[in-house]
């Protein structure tokens, strides 16, 4: 809760405020995701958000952010130039009242489902503050940071980029007191131009630590080992193989849709249990928990807490559709270390195996070769049954590499009645269904259809 808005104004250049003051619970750009209590932004993009602040003082804004004076308007305005740069400077004014540790994540893939784990970890240590879903740009950050309220004895923030710049602005609001980067891999390239322009992007958040913090540094990703060495914050290290990580994953096993593992956190072992499948997965919760070791935190009390994370649907979440056949849900969005980690993933099941996967997005002129890359994967996991869709020009060259299993498809029901047409034919092999693609190409859809074709007795309608 901030309790003058008019007070947080004060300090925000050439704006003029109308109305009398109020408190504010934080700030939205959306009038229908907005809370009671918010001051509602009006952006100026493909629609005008001043359209729609009748429908956010229906939801309950006590306030509005403007580029122009409203009319009749018995809410408080504050009339600015630029409501965008507004804002992230709101923000800026109010993370100086902010006295709680700030932990912040970023890196090519994992960071939502990183910091989904982190913050479950910390429950049992406290109350704790976060970026919902992936707002992770200068409007997601701001309107986080603005709905902090100062009680809480956490923040923990995303950090996400796709152009050169925008961690180094997002850095000077965060300030984290501890950050981390869970990989860097192939992902915005068509902006970032390189893996090495990827890993200056991604480090601008460790260079931004503040003195005294903690850099959590991941062993296994050469490049991000590499940039540590030029870091002065303490540094803690986590590894998948190196035992020279501060922590390291000692052994692992699944059963069902649980997956256990052991770890060796500062030379003592410790069992934890994740209910989701996929390896990547104990690498995500090893970058978490080395935050939750940078704070001196129980590491027994984090673990247990651990247990309760559940995915976000969407990020390779498993069901079941009857006795024999299962689904792997990972259709958020397709980076290519990404769909390198849920191929291999689905490589280890013991049953058939059926591959729905569409083309990598953003990946500017590397994208037929990262395209051949993932074909020649798919060739060697020796996937059951191939099912491609997307863009014809790169999927095509990841068909060459592929495999005789692999088939294309330019329409999505063509895919989904051959994909049922052989899951028919195997109908009581135990088999397992791994949905993939780029945000663009809306792979949930093909999720629904397989849901919806399959009744609850588990027979194809």
């Amino acid at each position: 809760m901030i309790e003058s808005l008019k007070a947080l104004v004060l300090n925000l250049e050439n704006c003029e405020y109308i109305g009398e003051d109020v408190a504010i619970t934080g700030a939205h750009i959306n009038s229908k995701e907005l809370s009671k209590g918010q001051l509602f932004v009006a952006l100026q993009g493909a629609r005008d958000g001043h359209e729609f602040i009748e429908n956010a003082i229906e939801n309950g804004a006590v306030a509005v952010l403007v580029t122009h004076r409203q009319q009749g308007l018995k809410l408080p305005q504050i009339i600015v130039k630029d409501t965008r740069k507004a804002l992230f400077d709101l923000a800026l004014i109010y993370r100086k009242e902010l006295k709680m540790p700030v932990l912040s994540i970023t890196g090519s893939c994992g960071k939502t489902t990183t910091k989904e784990m982190l913050v479950g970890m910390l429950r049992p240590f406290g109350k704790v503050h976060y970026s919902q879903g992936n707002f992770n740009n200068d409007l997601g950050v701001p309107m986080t940071v603005l709905s902090t309220p100062k009680d809480a004895d956490f923040l923990v923030l995303e950090a996400g980029t796709n152009a050169p710049g925008e961690i180094p602005h997002l850095v000077k609001l965060i300030q984290p007191d501890y950050a981390g980067i869970t990989n860097v891999s192939a992902s915005h390239l068509e902006r970032l131009q390189s893996l090495d322009g990827v890993m200056q992007e991604k480090g601008a958040l460790l260079q931004g630590i503040k003195p005294n913090g903690k850099a959590i540094i991941n062993l296994d990703d050469p490049r991000i080992s590499e940039f540590a060495k030029g870091l002065s914050s303490e540094q803690i290290t986590f590894s998948m193989i190196s035992q020279k990580a501060d922590i390291y994953l000692q052994s692992q096993r699944v059963s069902g849709n649980l997956l256990s593992f052991e770890l060796n956190a500062a030379g003592k072992l410790y069992e934890a249990h994740l209910n989701v499948i996929g390896a990547h997965n104990i690498q995500n919760a090893l970058t978490a928990l080395s935050f939750v070791h940078a704070l001196q935190l129980d590491i027994t009390h984090a673990l247990k807490a651990l247990e309760s994370y559940k995915p976000y649907k969407g990020r390779f979440s498993l069901h079941y559709l009857n006795d024999f056949l299962s689904v792997i849900d990972d259709t958020y969005n397709a980076s290519v270390q990404s769909v390198k980690a849920a191929i291999e993933d689905l490589s280890l099941f013991t049953g058939k195996k059926y591959l729905v996967l569409s083309n990598m997005g953003e990946l500017g002129e590397h994208a037929p070769h990262y395209h051949q890359e993932v074909g020649k994967w798919i060739d060697k996991a020796q996937i059951d049954h191939v099912y491609l869709y997307g863009n014809k020009a790169w999927m095509s060259m990841l068909l060459q590499h592929a495999g005789s299993s692999a088939k294309y498809f330019e329409q999505k029901d063509e895919l989904l009645q051959a994909l049922l047409t052989d899951l028919n034919k195997n109908s009581k092999a135990v088999s397992r269904i791994l949905v993939k693609g780029s945000r663009a190409n809306k792979m949930e859809e093909l999720i629904h259809g397989i849901d919806h074709a399959f009744n609850r007795a588990g027979t194809v309608t």
